[in-house]
């Protein structure tokens, strides 16, 4: 080592332990509890809301330079919006010393709990009386550049009390990594905001529905944000997908895709009903693209499509086949009941929810029934799902569905369910139509029962009308059972 070296070696180690000498004295020295009043004075005045520090404040070195909060709580309007036991901010050392800057390495909320919630006049806790619409924001065009953001063992609870849902994420940590702004990207936030990062949720509940182990990684940058891959635990399959949002123009543009393989579909209808319905492995699929400016817009402007399908499962408590010989002398049961289940799939549930089957069980009795194959496909157009290809085979009999469903006026659109024959005729249908929860179902479409006079006299001609000319209700990919 030469002379020059040494001597930069000596400045360069004194000139750090300085700084050690100056940290070390700054943690035993400087009381921060002395200024909490103007730091939630200030913090208040950012936020516009109510800022209190109910623990205490203090220097820390390890893991990163900076300052602790304990038991932090933000209130808006007098209601509890955030809180955490722990705020760490790690802070970078040599500009605080020689620039007199601020520059944050590290903002970190250690167990904290969200509560958002939206009133019946639509307005979220965290927004202000008077305060102005999302064009009319206007953002600083430059905010400070943060290394890392990191919530660890986090709540949240979202509450809509106009519709009365309820959503809970449980014990999840994000961290976003390079987060920065930039200035020339105009006054649009979302526009101006980049980073990258990962999250992970151990459950996520939202009414009778629940999700573990979420996880996916997740860029934003330039107003284009990617979450991909998405992966979970959802009713004992193998789920993944990906969301992709693009806010660079002026409708904001999102395109959603998921698939579930080898679902179990036992657990899925447990949450629709408290009795054992159907047992077996089921794979789903969406892809949908949806743009619009809130929540109401981006529901009526879906499109895509959905799939459902499933070989093998097991009918607890009932025979379809066995049903189907009785469904023309009965009143209590319909088709229209069998096509809303078992064949609106993916789409179906919002018209099962809640769903007594007791008729399913009256009509049969007990037993147990196979469907061999289902499925259920379904093309969508702003948010009304058309029948492509959805139909059902038993050992006996073959069950198709057509018709369309809109979900945004709730109604049955010319559904007809019909039990068909071997070339795709319908032996007897049913059509259903008006609101979801009180449509209009009409009386069972018999084709046998309008010949059977016809039949009756011309007893030696029944060959012919079996064999004769019918309208083909259904030419999919099920095929009628051998």
């Amino acid at each position: 080592m030469t002379v020059k070296q040494k001597k930069v070696f000596l400045v360069t180690g004194s000139i750090i332990a300085l700084l050690i000498v100056v940290i070390i004295a700054s943690v035993h020295f400087i009381d921060l509890n002395n200024y909490k009043p103007r730091i939630e004075a200030a913090a208040s005045d950012a936020l516009k809301m109510d800022f209190r520090v109910k623990g205490k404040l203090g220097i820390v070195l390890f893991p990163d330079f900076g300052v602790s909060l304990e038991n932090v709580f933000v209130k808006n309007r007098g209601v509890d919006f955030i809180s955490a036991n722990q705020v760490r901010i790690g802070l970078k050392v040599i500009p605080i010393i020689i620039r007199r800057e601020i520059q944050i390495s590290k903002f970190e909320l250690i167990k904290p709990s969200f509560y958002l919630e939206k009133d019946k006049n639509g307005k979220f806790n965290f927004e202000q009386p008077g305060q102005k619409s999302r064009k009319q924001k206007e953002f600083p065009a430059a905010l400070p550049k943060v290394g890392k953001f990191i919530i660890s063992k986090g709540g949240l609870v979202y509450s809509d009390k106009r519709s009365g849902n309820k959503t809970e994420l449980k014990g999840f940590d994000l961290k976003i990594t390079d987060l920065s702004f930039n200035a020339s990207r105009g006054q649009d936030l979302l526009r101006k905001i980049s980073f990258g990062g990962d999250f992970k949720c151990e459950a996520i509940k939202t009414g009778d529905f629940e999700i573990s182990n979420l996880m996916f990684d997740i860029t934003g940058k330039d107003g284009i944000f990617t979450i991909d891959p998405i992966t979970m635990k959802f009713f004992g399959g193998s789920e993944k997908g990906s969301i992709k949002a693009d806010v660079t123009g002026e409708i904001p543009l999102f395109k959603i895709k998921y698939t579930a393989s080898k679902f179990r579909s036992e657990k899925f209808l447990k949450t629709l009903s408290q009795k054992n319905i159907i047992k077996g492995e089921m794979d789903f699929s969406l892809n949908f693209t949806t743009r619009g400016k809130g929540l109401d817009e981006l529901k009526r402007r879906i499109n895509g499509e959905a799939s459902l399908r499933g070989e093998n499962l097991l009918l607890y408590s009932f025979d379809l086949d066995s049903l189907l010989l009785k469904i023309e002398k009965s009143r209590s049961f319909s088709l229209v009941d069998v096509g809303a289940f078992f064949l609106a799939g993916p789409l179906g549930t919002v018209l099962t929810k809640g769903y007594d089957f007791a008729g399913v069980y009256k009509e049969t009795r007990g037993g147990e029934g196979i469907v061999r194959r289902l499925v259920s496909e379904w093309k969508v157009k702003n948010s009304v799902a058309e029948a492509e290809d959805v139909a059902l085979a038993t050992k006996r009999n073959r069950i198709a569905l057509k018709g369309k469903l809109d979900f945004i006026k709730e109604r049955f659109d010319n559904v007809t369910v019909a039990v068909l024959d071997e070339r795709g005729c319908a032996k007897f249908s049913q059509k259903i139509r008006g609101p979801f929860r009180n449509p209009e179902v009409d009386k069972i479409s018999s084709l046998e029962s309008i010949v059977s006079p016809v039949l009756k006299l011309f007893e030696g001609a029944k060959g012919f009308f079996e064999k004769g000319k019918c309208e083909v209700f259904y030419a999919g990919s099920v095929q009628h059972p051998k």
